[in-house]
């Protein structure tokens, strides 16, 4: 299967040159609907260690959403799209810690439909909407009380760039960060227009030679804007439980389970007012000792209960 060409750029562009990362691998919202308005995401451990440490993280995902409210207004999301991360983190001092994320961002008519059709029916559960739609068609229209939104595809661009500062507490570390309004206007509606930000208390659970189980509470404040402010909520809270089993020398599996507060309110469609739950998991390979260890996995959400993210699939390295 071969990836439209926006996500070769991005991995050509973001991969670094250099250094280190976290022992998980941080995991940001990729459906539009939630990373256009909260700044949540899930902050895996940072371990203390000098210089600058670098990891890239890439998802290309195909999302198909199709919301029938009780008054009979349509919610349609149908898209592929881009999230690719830089992350670059940087000790102060043995406590203290900065963090940083360039993030590429995308949204394209895509390449999986056809493919996507063919694997649903052959695990036997096709998805209605998918199979209703005309393939590798753009599509992102809905229709409010007041309004009525149609946004255009909007190709590859700068997402909110993101800074912050931790601070480790023993087994625990606080991360504040804020989000800068940096998506151009192109991409109407793919960012939040406004700072965001976003606090983050995570701990570690359990951490043996093989297990590492890490736990997060989040709370963000983004301000309600623009001609939707009466559908936005402000405040966003979110928590996650990461699991890394090392079950062979280097070779290991993880998994994030994230759950979020809905991104909107008063819309009637299920998919946009309410809460959000995903599951982020694949595998970490590092075939020689001195290699980056590659990230390799997929993206599912669990709820809202119906079509969303349909497939994630993801692509990572990191530096010691």
């Amino acid at each position: 299967m071969r990836l439209p060409t926006p996500v070769a750029l991005a991995a050509a562009i973001l991969v670094p040159v250099a250094l280190a990362a976290q022992d998980l691998p941080p995991y940001v919202p990729v459906n539009p609907i939630l990373a256009s308005r909260s700044a949540l995401y899930a902050q895996p451990m940072v371990p203390a260690a000098r210089g600058w440490h670098v990891r890239t993280v890439i998802d290309y995902s195909n999302a198909i959403e199709d919301d029938i409210s009780i008054d009979h207004r349509r919610y349609l999301l149908d898209a592929e799209i881009l999230q690719a991360d830089l992350w670059i983190t940087h000790d102060l001092s043995s406590r203290v810690f900065i963090v940083g994320e360039i993030p590429v961002r995308g949204g394209y008519a895509g390449a999986l439909d056809g493919f996507l059709n063919w694997y649903h029916d052959l695990i036997g559960i096709p998805i209605r909407a998918r199979s209703e739609r005309p393939r590798n068609t753009f599509g992102w229209t809905f229709t409010l009380p007041d309004t009525q939104v149609n946004r255009l595809r909007p190709g590859t661009f700068l997402g909110d760039l993101r800074a912050g500062i931790g601070v480790r507490i023993g087994r625990s570390q606080l991360v504040a960060t804020l989000t800068a309004p940096t998506t151009p206007s192109s991409a109407d509606g793919w960012g939040r227009g406004v700072i965001g930000t976003s606090l983050a208390l995570t701990s570690n659970l359990l951490r043996t030679p093989r297990v590492l189980l890490d736990g997060s509470a989040n709370l963000g404040f983004t301000p309600t804007h623009g001609a939707l402010a009466a559908y936005q909520h402000s405040v966003f809270v979110g928590s996650s439980l990461a699991l890394r089993w090392r079950f062979s020398g280097s070779q290991a599996v993880f998994g994030t389970f994230w759950m979020q507060s809905a991104n909107g309110q008063k819309t009637g469609w299920g998919s946009v007012d309410d809460a959000e739950v995903t599951l982020d998991f694949g595998g970490l390979v590092r075939f020689r000792k001195n290699w980056p260890e590659l990230q390799l996995g997929m993206t599912e959400d669990l709820m809202p209960r119906g079509p969303a993210i349909d497939a994630g699939f993801k692509l990572g390295l990191r530096w010691r």
